[in-house]
């Protein structure tokens, strides 16, 4: 079975609509979505940003119910656009503005320059990975491609994939994280914190080494099956034990996180998991095609 286009753009469409569902929860109305989602995003940032963030708090707070309504109603007609198939470029034009604005004011660019960051806390932020996948999937006219997916579009995903897995290791190195307690503190399950104990340091040093691994084998490797696997398993793995799947049911859970976003840019940039052949956006050998 190959995964089509069609299919990464309606599974895209659903996690929007879910955002703005997410969107419409009592809480998102009060000062709380203001004071506990959006302001905590400014802190430990350079001060451009915190200041930036901070401006837009205080623009929102005052018509809070208003502005949360646009929100909603924004994710809701992009996620039903995606899904109905209805104008799919001017949907996926909206969604990579709208992108552009909840990763700066709504996430702080994934806290990747707070010193931080980690993916395996959801960096570099679950709306990035929408726009990047969004990008994949634009509709092409001249696709030769069994999935439906163009070439440039599974290229433009195969890259954005090893990059994030490699910008992953380096952040994974951070000094912070190269304490004894460094990384146990990161874990929202108690049973992995308690686990990793005061081995923060190796357990940094070998989510960095399987990170890189994942990385550079989509990235230069020509049998990547093993590593597409990887990165699917790792980023659930960390969307359950360091993301506790986005909270999505708590009451100010805005999103399920990047754990389930990794997993779909995965399969964007390898629509034939499932298949014996795999697509790829290199010619195929004399020999016959690749297999994963």
């Amino acid at each position: 079975m190959i995964i089509s286009r069609r299919t990464i753009q309606t599974v895209l469409g659903i996690i929007w609509f879910i955002d703005g569902l997410l969107q419409l929860k009592p809480q998102m109305f009060t000062k709380s979505f203001i004071e506990q989602v959006i302001l905590p995003v400014a802190q430990g940032q350079p001060a451009w940003i915190g200041h930036s963030v901070t401006w837009a708090a205080h623009v929102i707070e005052p018509h809070i119910g208003v502005y949360n309504v646009i929100f909603a109603v924004i994710q809701l007609l992009i996620g039903l656009g995606l899904m109905f198939n209805v104008k799919v470029k001017t949907t996926l034009t909206i969604s990579f503005i709208w992108t552009l604005i909840v990763w700066w004011f709504g996430e702080g660019f994934g806290q990747l320059l707070t010193g931080q960051a980690l993916l395996l806390m959801g960096a570099p932020g679950a709306v990035l990975l929408y726009g990047l996948i969004g990008w994949s999937i634009w509709p092409d006219k001249d696709t030769d491609t069994q999935s439906g997916i163009s070439r440039r579009g599974i290229k433009i995903a195969r890259w954005s994939l090893g990059i994030l897995w490699i910008l992953g290791a380096i952040l994974q190195l951070q000094p912070t994280y190269l304490t004894p307690k460094g990384i146990g503190g990161m874990f929202t399950a108690d049973w992995m914190a308690s686990l990793v104990g005061n081995n923060g340091v190796s357990v940094s040093i070998i989510l960095a080494v399987i990170e890189l691994a994942i990385g550079l084998g989509i990235l230069i490797n020509r049998r990547v099956g093993p590593f597409m696997w990887a990165s699917i398993i790792l980023s659930l793995f960390f969307w359950w034990v360091g993301q506790s799947f986005g909270q999505m049911f708590t009451a100010l859970g805005t999103d399920p996180n990047a754990g389930p976003l990794f997993v779909l840019l995965t399969l964007t940039a390898f629509p034939t998991l499932f298949a014996r052949v795999e697509l790829d956006d290199k010619p195929q050998a004399k020999n016959g095609p690749a297999t994963i």
